[in-house]
C-alpha cells in the first residue's frame, strides 16, 4: 500500500482528461470517529471545500455512508451531489427524490429485532441500538471492553433466533454490527452502479473513480473498483483492496484542497 501523496504525480497523470468520479465515506474519512453517531461532526473547512469542488465542477461527488439517507444529509449539507445511505439501500441524486428499496417485510422484522435487542442489551451501558429505517446498527464503543464479546455474542444470538443469516444480513463495521435485509446490496454495488451512470452521462470521456473510506464495509468499495479508478484507505496501512492511503480526515481536507487548487473545471 502507497502513500497517497508520494504519487500524486501518478494521479495527475492518470486524470488528465478524464472525468473524476470522487466517491466518499463519512465516519472516519470526512468526519472524525466520535464517541457516538450523533456527536460525528463534519469539520467547516472540509464542507467548505466540497462546495467548492461542486461549485467549480472539479468533478462528480457522491457521499455514501452506513447512515440513515437523511442522516448522513443532514451531517453533510451540500447541496449538488449524491447522498447515499444505508450502504446502498437509500439514494438521492442532485434535482432527483430519493429513493429507498421497498421491504415492507423485512420493516416489520426490523422492529422485533429492535425490541428483542433493546431487552438483551440493556445490562450493558454504552451499547446504543440506531435504527435507520432500512436496517439496525447497534454501537458497542462505549462498552467497557470486557463486555464487548458479549455484546456481539448478543447480537449473533438475536439474529439466529430471528433465521440468521437467510433472513438477516449481519455486517461489522468499526465497533458497530450491521443488521440489514439480505439482499445483495453493498458499497462495491452502488459504487459500480453510479460509476455506470457517470459513463452514460459524460459519453465520450473516460470516467475514472477515486473511493476513500476506512472501515471494513469499505473494501466492498475498494475491490469493485479495482481497474477502474482507485482506492484510497483513510487510516494505518493494513491488508486492504485500496492501493494507496491517507492517514487521517484531516489529510483528506489537504488532499480535497489539492483537487481544486489543481484542477478548477479542467476535469
Amino acid at each position: 500500500m502507497h502513500y497517497l501523496f508520494d504519487h500524486l504525480d501518478t494521479l495527475e497523470a492518470i486524470l488528465t482528461g478524464r472525468h473524476v468520479l470522487l466517491l466518499l465515506d463519512f465516519d472516519g474519512t470526512l468526519a472524525p470517529i466520535a464517541p457516538t453517531p450523533h456527536e460525528a461532526a463534519l469539520p467547516d473547512e472540509t464542507r467548505r471545500e466540497l462546495e467548492r469542488i461542486v461549485d467549480r465542477s472539479v468533478c462528480s461527488v457522491g457521499i455514501i455512508s452506513g447512515r440513515a439517507l437523511g442522516d448522513i444529509q443532514a451531517k453533510v449539507g451540500v447541496t449538488g451531489i449524491t447522498y447515499v445511505g444505508n450502504h446502498g439501500l437509500e439514494i438521492a441524486r442532485p434535482d432527483e427524490k430519493p429513493r429507498r428499496i421497498a421491504m415492507p417485510q423485512f420493516h416489520i422484522l426490523l422492529d422485533r429485532l429492535k425490541e428483542e435487542l433493546a431487552a438483551r442489551l440493556a445490562t450493558f451501558p454504552g451499547a446504543i441500538i440506531e435504527d435507520k429505517g432500512c436496517s439496525l446498527a447497534v454501537h458497542y464503543r462505549s462498552v467497557e471492553e470486557k463486555d464487548r464479546p458479549r455484546v456481539k455474542q448478543a447480537v449473533h444470538e438475536t439474529v439466529g433466533t430471528f433465521g440468521g443469516e437467510r433472513e438477516i444480513r449481519l455486517g461489522t463495521g468499526a465497533m458497530v454490527l450491521e443488521l440489514r435485509p439480505p439482499i445483495s446490496c453493498d458499497k462495491g454495488t452502488i459504487v459500480l452502479s453510479l460509476l455506470r451512470s457517470e459513463a452514460r452521462r459524460r459519453v465520450g470521456k473516460s470516467v475514472f473513480a477515486i473511493y476513500l473510506g476506512d472501515d471494513a464495509t469499505d473494501e466492498d468499495a475498494f475491490k469493485a473498483i479495482r481497474g477502474r479508478g482507485w482506492g484510497i484507505l483513510v487510516g494505518k496501512p493494513r491488508i486492504s483492496y485500496a492501493e494507496y492511503y491517507l492517514n487521517d480526515p484531516g489529510e483528506v481536507l489537504t488532499f480535497l484542497r489539492h483537487l481544486v487548487a489543481r484542477h478548477g473545471k479542467a476535469i
